[in-house]
């Protein structure tokens, strides 16, 4: 028990409705009231021997004992009800301090004792779960209490709940008095909620991540199929397949197995429909798109990865059938990488792999559960609907005709608007009766084409051909979309193309949805898509019609969506007010993406140009860049393309190449851009150009050829009064003039930069700028201001919707917690940012947040850890060919090697990576690396050497400003002096870095504090 601490039982008691008491009996009726519950329930403390430490809307006690309390909460209850009042009781046993408030603080209204400690918010917090009429109790209570029950009182346990400011779960148990009714488990509530514990995780029974899709009304039966599924992944089984013949509802019984036992799977439930994939690729992209993971370069390994970090999760993989040649490279990988997931796949076969489990799913048997689907849905349609003696039989038929099948039977059910079970019977029998005692599986296929067959035949001439143009939009569309592309002037009595689609959406061939990640609430109008086998189906008939026809509605929907492109959309994307017009082109993506694609192989180099770069307004912020790069290339392919739209088409195929980290093949299209560029006189595309190449140079540690490149774009911008170029190539110019140790030239850019963005309403822009000078001031030691400029960068990325920068704001913040020894933050920041760029693609962000992680792990103690995240960072920076990365990294890693005593290694690291910082003139790097190296060689017993190096190194940095790695160098000098026995000199060295350290907060477990605190103890011993 800690100092000054008693234990004692608290009890917290709240009367139920209590702001509505003076409502109902107006002021003086209320307080007649409370001064009768007040007197009653003072008597009742009295007779118990408790202590009133508050009251508000009821009491807040203190007792000596867990019997006493429990004895005074029952007969409280007892005493509220001769008054007609309703109150809620919650008690708790615990450690608390008693404070006693001055006298004149009392006589000022102040209560005479204040109750401090833990066990007071969580006496409150098991109170708050209460229902009216119940006592709950903490499983410190009950053990307290034990068998001591007051007389007739019995307790029940309703499991554990995490409360709010609780660290741990607490099991909450009710007391109440034998015979007064069923106990009843509290409800959770902002403040608490019911978890359980499964495979060691208290997992919450609300609030799991998933992307199941909505039920749309109510589910039929399979209670025995759900049992055997839940069995079997509960006995430990990682792949089960539900195979079944098309149209069983394999789909929907998954999905109501994820959201029934959705609270089984703490790292989430993630449903991939894979119906439209033929390849790695196809499967790729949709697992990805359901993991929400951005595809990288490669996805088997990403994806695998991605799975593994969410612990135990459950990934349906749904329609697995027509790919099933591809599961080992997919799904068998997967299963090997990710140990703690566990998979359940739809399939019309089995896939044979290693550990598979099979679960055959049956048609719903005709006589029971398939009549009891059809009259729900039928019902849904026409509530007067009900299965009576009168239609049973042709009910029974239409489901014995559809074989059970439960899609067939939805269909049959949405006909009852306009056909009686009869007529039903009628119209379909003609077609179905050659299934009627079909069993293979072609059969089956059959069975659910008849069944969308028989609805399309009733759909009217203009019905049939709005839903066969529908099918050419890939993902869903808008009314909008649907009215740019439907044409049904060929019918003259057809009406308007948004009857059209209300008239599908009646029938059940178009339904309203949320895309995958949207919030139904969020949406700014409906949004329209299909079931995929009717998608299918539609498909199928538009091929039908002839390629003219499939060509035009195809032109249709690409000139539709190539508008996004325009310069116009996409100059309203970079200001005020963009982020709802990058949302809707986010949610288009797929149809953007289909456009393209559909462009480059008809030839129209316009709308292939257009749609590309509307596609990259997407991809460029939020991944991935793969996509965007292999759209980039085959438009570049395309014969004929050259000018001002080959311009542009290679603006985003270099620049995706670049943000996939090739940056070879970057290079040599930004050189070929440029000249198309030039040819047509386009000098703002021109301008752009210089400006990325720019970029790469300083990424390749080509300093001069990237100031010069920055230099000619910002001439251009000038020329043309192009203010938000001028801004990026002030922004990018300002990055090199302080590599290169020239900080005022620097810090002028970034000011100029930021004064243009938020002149011009350029919230990225802005938020860019703002983590460039962030990352500035913290190197000048201005750490607060440093810190307010990447947390409001950070905002501006998140409410513009770009996980891309937000990754780079989330490593500069994890950087400078690095620089303070803050390690806890750091890693927060870092691993978030890894997760990020990996998600988006961005290999240049992963080398950056890799060589910072390296760090970490460093300052953590953890040298192999710290290995392993440099050589992950200096892989990346090989082969993306950033020499700038290459050489920080090997720096680094010549730091860990010596101080694990490996001189030789980290000598020749020192000097390869010396040299490449030289020849970039990294001013800042070169003098870092240059001071840990005379460590090395101060410890070879080259001290001229020694000396030099740190009297250069010290020059570099104070005329870059870094403080924290002047700091780090002064530290070297300190070790230098004293092991040549100028202990003062060491001495002050040492005071000088702890004057730096101050300035930027660096804290103990900082690189700068380790260092300050061997040299301060080195001196301490006084040994050389």
């Amino acid at each position: 028990m800690g100092p000054g601490m008693t234990l004692h039982a608290l009890l917290f008691t709240d009367v139920v409705d209590s702001t509505l008491l003076a409502q109902r009996l107006g002021d003086a009726g209320a307080a007649q009231v409370w001064s009768e519950h007040d007197r009653r329930a003072r008597e009742l403390l009295v007779r118990h021997g408790g202590r009133e430490i508050d009251r508000a809307d009821g009491f807040f006690l203190l007792f000596d004992d867990a019997q006493a309390a429990a004895g005074y909460a029952l007969d409280y209850h007892r005493a509220l009800a001769h008054i007609s009042l309703v109150a809620r009781a919650g008690v708790h046993v615990g450690e608390v301090t008693l404070r006693a408030n001055h006298v004149d603080d009392v006589a000022r209204g102040a209560k005479p004792v204040e109750v401090e400690g833990v066990a007071k918010p969580l006496a409150a917090r098991v109170m708050g779960l209460a229902r009216g009429g119940q006592t709950l109790l903490s499983a410190a209570a009950c053990q307290a209490l034990g068998r001591a029950l007051p007389a007739s009182a019995e307790i029940e346990a309703h499991g554990h709940y995490r409360l709010k400011g609780i660290d741990s779960p607490v099991e909450i148990f009710e007391l109440g008095m034998r015979g007064q009714g069923a106990f009843a488990p509290p409800q959770d509530n902002d403040k608490a909620y019911r978890v359980v514990l499964r495979g060691g995780l208290w997992m919450p029974l609300r609030e799991v991540r998933h992307n199941l899709p909505a039920e749309r009304d109510a589910f039929v039966g399979r209670e025995a199929d759900f049992r055997r599924l839940g069995l079997r992944l509960d006995a430990g089984a990682r792949l089960v397949t539900v195979v079944g013949p098309g149209g069983t509802g394999k789909s929907r019984f998954v999905c109501r197995y994820g959201w029934a036992w959705l609270g089984d799977w703490p790292g989430g439930i993630y449903f991939c429909d894979l119906s439209e994939a033929r390849t790695p690729d196809g499967i790729f992209y949709v697992v990805a798109s359901a993991l929400g993971v951005p595809l990288g370069q490669d996805p088997a390994v990403q994806i695998g990865h991605a799975i593994a970090g969410r612990g135990r999760c459950l990934v349906m993989l749904d329609n697995f059938e027509q790919i099933l040649a591809h599961a080992p490279a997919t799904l068998g990988r997967w299963l090997d990488r990710a140990a703690d997931a566990a998979f359940v796949v739809t399939s019309r076969e089995r896939l044979h792999l290693r550990g598979e489990e099979v679960l055959p799913l049956e048609p719903l048997p005709v006589g029971g559960e398939a009549m009891e689907l059809f009259a729900l849905r039928a019902c849904a349609q026409r509530p007067d609907f009900e299965l009576t003696q009168a239609n049973r039989a042709m009910v029974e038929r239409i489901v014995s005709l559809l074989d059970g099948l439960p899609l067939a039977i939805e269909l049959a059910a949405a006909r009852v608007r306009v056909l009686s079970p009869a007529q039903l019977v009628e119209r379909m029998h003609d077609r179905f009766q050659i299934l009627a005692g079909a069993r293979d599986a072609a059969a089956r296929q059959a069975t659910l084409r008849a069944a969308i067959d028989w609805s399309w035949d009733l759909l009217a001439p203009w019905e049939q051909a709005a839903l066969a143009q529908c099918s050419v939009f890939e993902g869903g569309f808008t009314l909008e979309a649907a009215e740019g592309v439907i044409d049904l002037s060929a019918w003259p009595q057809a009406p308007s193309a948004m009857d059209a689609v209300q008239a599908l959406v009646d029938k059940s061939l178009v339904r309203t949805w949320v895309p995958a990640g949207q919030d139904r609430y969020a949406l700014e109008e409906p949004y329209f898509g299909m079931y995929l086998s009717i998608h299918k189906y539609a498909v199928d008939k538009l091929v039908a019609g002839g390629d003219a026809a499939r060509t035009t509605v195809q032109a249709r929907h690409g000139g539709y969506f190539a508008r996004f492109g325009t310069e116009q959309a996409l100059e309203s994307l970079g200001v005020h007010g963009g982020l709802k017009a990058r949302n809707a082109l986010t949610l288009d993506l797929d149809n953007i993406v289909a456009a393209c694609r559909r462009a480059a192989a008809s030839g129209r180099i316009d709308a292939a140009v257009a749609s590309l770069r509307a596609a990259w307004a997407v991809l460029e912020m939020k991944g991935p860049f793969a996509l965007a790069a292999e759209l980039g290339a085959l438009v570049m392919a395309m014969p004929g393309i050259a000018g001002a739209l080959g311009a542009s088409a290679g603006l985003v195929a270099a620049s995706a190449h670049w943000r996939c980290g090739r940056l070879d093949d970057a290079k040599g299209l930004f050189e070929q851009t440029l000249g198309m560029a030039r040819s047509v006189g386009e000098r703002k595309r021109e301008g752009i150009v210089f400006n990325n190449l720019g970029n790469l140079c300083r990424e390749q540690g080509r300093m001069q050829e990237a100031q010069a490149h920055f230099e000619s774009a910002l001439a251009i911008f000038g020329e043309l009064g192009f203010r938000r170029g001028q801004s990026a190539a002030r922004g990018n110019l300002g990055l090199t003039h302080w590599r290169q140790g020239r900080m005022a030239l620097a810090r002028a850019a970034f000011e100029s930069s930021l004064l243009i963005d938020r002149e011009a309403g350029d919230r990225s822009g802005e938020g860019t700028v703002l983590g460039n000078l962030g990352n500035f001031l913290a190197e000048q030691g201005q750490m607060e201001e440093a810190r307010a400029c990447q947390e409001q960068a950070l905002a501006i990325h998140r409410e513009v919707g770009n996980p891309r920068a937000e990754a780079v704001c989330l490593s500069n913040l994890g950087a400078l917690y690095l620089t303070q020894g803050r390690l806890e933050p750091s890693q927060a920041c870092l691993e978030q940012a890894l997760l990020m760029a990996r998600n988006v693609g961005s290999r240049y962000l992963e080398t950056s947040v890799l060589a910072s992680l390296g760090e970490l792990h460093e300052a953590l103690g953890d040298v192999q850890e710290a290995g392993r995240r440099y050589e992950a960072a200096l892989l990346i920076a090989r082969e993306t060919g950033s020499r700038s990365w290459e050489a920080l990294v090997l720096g680094r890693q010549a730091n860990l090697l010596r101080d694990l005593g490996r001189d030789e290694a980290a000598a020749s690291l020192y000097e390869v990576s010396l040299a490449m910082h030289r020849a970039a003139g990294n001013r800042r790097e070169e003098g870092y690396v240059l001071g840990h190296s005379a460590g090395l060689w101060a410890r070879q017993g080259r001290m001229a050497e020694a000396d030099e190096a740190l009297h250069a190194a010290q020059a570099m940095l104070r005329d870059v400003g870094d403080k924290a790695y002047l700091g780090i160098v002064l530290c070297a000098r300190g070790d230098l002096e004293r092991l040549k026995g100028d202990i003062a000199a060491a001495q002050d060295a040492c005071a000088e870095a702890k004057v730096l350290a101050a300035l930027i907060q660096a804290g103990p477990e900082s690189e700068l504090g380790r260092r300050i605190s061997r040299l301060h103890q080195a001196l301490e011993l006084g040994a050389p």
